[in-house]
């Protein structure tokens, strides 16, 4: 119910433009999407299916929206309306309904928690700003989450059974991973390592690893399929965009692009190595304040001062903006605290570590690379269940001692209740 409510809240933000089947859907959802730097791309792509997601870093995601984009070709012809919208609404809430029960089960079967724990973390982890924005946000976090959670869930059962996770079903999350984001994939190989790897095993794990190469070149192969016609048919068709707009306006359309062109010199100015694989890294931000205000801050807690504007836009909202509020220091505070002392009492469990194998990797990615410090926060779905897994270990840990039991449980309903109400109530301000 709260994740249909989130996604029915989208639907009433713009729903005359978006449905709108003689507008073109880049002008409905570009002028249109107003949402923090989350990408509108998957409603453009189920309303026209075209190559659009930066296929170096998504090679299969286009494929992925091709069913829904033929389902809302039929239903736009028979209503003459454009349903991309509540397609995704009625997906992403299936998939974060699917996120939040394959959550609970790691709770409760793998790291044998109550129901009221496990309900309790569950609720503590959706209330972080990002996770819960990702619930509805057309975006690939979503997806990304669903898919690593299931992995985490499925390696910690069988671990929990003293068994490996079969190859197949490795193999068959590792295809969707990656074809969701090339950097899924590599998460899913580091926990599977991390369930796998033990003293003695390692020629085993090696080979066991060369199997990766069957999925790996079947996304290889959509990406070159996507490469050699997809792109192809788009390149012809933006080209065609470009001479309709300049026979229309040409001294306009020559300043757009030479706009353009500056934007992008400036940004590859401050790329870490000049490459387009590190296109969007940033050497210019000071990682102190981005920790604190975004990957930790914004992520978790949402800002009240440029609510949900998108950094990458000049002008809507600055890379660090500060909270004008002391409680939300210590609220993120008291999670680090907690998920640091989770991490201390659960270091000897090897269920722990698979899960901190995103985390560490994102960490590697966003802070040592300094990948999209921009707006690092949409991110925050892809790591942050490691936080309520490891606040597991310290709540098992202190079951032994009743009164400091009863006050981290109460602890945590109290920020659990505190970052619902507070990012529940920004977030409706914006879209309402």
């Amino acid at each position: 119910m709260l994740f249909a409510g989130l996604n029915c809240m989208v639907l009433a933000y713009a729903p005359d433009e978006w449905t709108n089947t003689h507008i073109g859907p880049w002008s409905a959802f570009h002028h249109g999407f107003d949402f923090s730097g989350f990408d509108q791309v998957t409603y453009i792509v189920i309303t026209q299916w075209r190559p659009l997601y930066t296929h170096l870093r998504h090679p299969a995601l286009m494929y992925m929206m091709w069913p829904f984009a033929q389902l809302n070709d039929i239903l736009k012809e028979a209503y003459g309306i454009n349903f991309s919208i509540y397609i995704v609404a009625v997906v992403w809430t299936l998939l974060s309904t699917l996120s939040w029960v394959t959550l609970y089960k790691i709770f409760r079967k793998v790291q044998m928690m109550t129901v009221t724990e496990s309900l309790l973390l569950n609720f503590f982890f959706y209330s972080f700003a990002y996770v819960m924005l990702a619930t509805f946000a057309p975006d690939h976090m979503l997806l990304s989450m669903t898919v690593m959670l299931l992995m985490l869930y499925l390696s910690g059962k069988a671990m929990k059974q003293g068994k490996q996770l079969a190859t197949w079903k490795v193999l068959l999350l590792y295809l969707f991973g990656t074809g969701i984001s090339t950097t899924n994939g590599i998460k899913i190989w580091l926990v599977d390592a991390a369930c796998r790897l033990r003293k003695g095993r390692v020629w085993a794990f090696v080979k066991h690893s060369l199997l990766y190469i069957i999925p790996t070149m079947i996304v290889a192969a959509l990406y070159i399929h996507q490469e050699h016609n997809a792109n192809v048919e788009e390149e012809r068709y933006q080209k065609r965009i470009e001479a309709k707009a300049m026979r229309k306006d040409s001294v306009g359309y020559k300043k757009d692009v030479a706009e353009r062109e500056k934007k992008l010199a400036a940004r590859v100015s401050k790329q870490l190595v000049d490459n387009p694989l590190f296109e969007f890294t940033d050497n210019t931000i000071p990682l102190m304040p981005t920790l604190v205000e975004n990957i930790y801050g914004e992520g978790l807690q949402l800002h009240e001062d440029y609510l949900l504007r998108d950094a990458n836009i000049i002008g809507e909202r600055p890379v660090i903006v500060k909270y004008t509020n002391r409680y939300n220091y210590i609220v993120e505070a008291l999670i680090l605290l907690l998920f640091f002392c989770g991490v201390v009492v659960g270091c000897r469990q090897r269920f722990l570590w698979m899960c901190m194998m995103p985390f560490l990797f994102d960490m590697l990615l966003h802070v040592g690379l300094r990948f999209a410090l921009t707006d690092v926060y949409i991110m925050t779905a892809h790591w942050a269940f490691v936080i309520p897994v490891a606040v597991a270990y310290l709540v098992k840990k202190l079951r032994r001692f009743v009164f400091a039991y009863r006050i981290i449980i109460m602890l945590l309903v109290c920020m659990t209740v505190s970052l619902l109400t507070w990012n529940l109530r920004l977030i409706i301000i914006h879209f309402l």
